[in-house]
């Protein structure tokens, strides 16, 4: 099965190849608010309890699909980094 990460980085990739460095330096600059991590802790913590509800395991695999999302603009972010160095 195709997770929602890996369709985003195909739809970058084949749309635009690579990124500019100005691109790249402003996609290493993103992160979750703190508002935002803070939720994920709690929610973390209740999946290792046993204790989400079918809404917070939801909202908590949005939030591991958009960080690996991230993750994996952030490399190639590095990549273009390196190669104009």
């Amino acid at each position: 099965m195709i997770t929602q990460p890996e369709v985003l980085e195909r739809m970058i990739q084949s749309k635009t190849g690579s990124f500019s460095p100005e691109l790249a330096h402003q996609i290493l600059d993103m992160g979750f608010p703190d508002t935002d991590k803070t939720r994920y802790e709690v929610l973390a913590i209740k999946a290792r309890g046993g204790s989400l509800t079918s809404e917070e395991r939801q909202e908590l695999e949005n939030y591991v699909n958009l960080n690996t999302f991230l993750m994996i603009i952030q490399s190639k972010a590095r990549v273009v980094l390196k190669q104009t160095v």
